[in-house]
């Protein structure tokens, strides 16, 4: 008889802990998560006060390497789409955004 695989049921916020609310979200996973959290972002509410380009500039500067696909991950994550089907001009404002706001962080303003 050929023995039967377990089901797995995933839990995120019991298997993961803080960072599970996050991890359960579209677009990003556990790693993501363990960055957010790390950079005291804890919460799909955390997430959606900062934005896509205020989560960048969160994870920039506690030195993480972040690129606008990790705004646009963010920003579908919190729309509910996958960030590879965002529409063109989203995606333009957002790499607008994600520039002027990695300007600002190298030259190490705070806005």
């Amino acid at each position: 008889m050929a023995r039967v695989k377990p089901i797995l049921i995933d839990r995120p916020s019991a298997s993961r802990g803080r960072a599970g609310e996050i991890a359960a979200m579209l677009n990003l996973g556990p790693k993501t998560a363990a960055w957010l959290d790390a950079a005291g972002i804890h919460t799909r509410a955390q997430v959606a006060k900062l934005g896509p380009i205020g989560v960048c500039r969160r994870l920039l500067e506690t030195g993480r390497p972040v690129s606008v696909l990790m705004a646009y991950a963010v920003e579908g994550a919190l729309s509910g789409t996958h960030w590879n089907a965002l529409p063109a001009e989203t995606k333009q404002a957002l790499r607008a955004e994600f520039a002027k706001m990695r300007a600002d962080v190298r030259r190490g303003r705070q806005l």
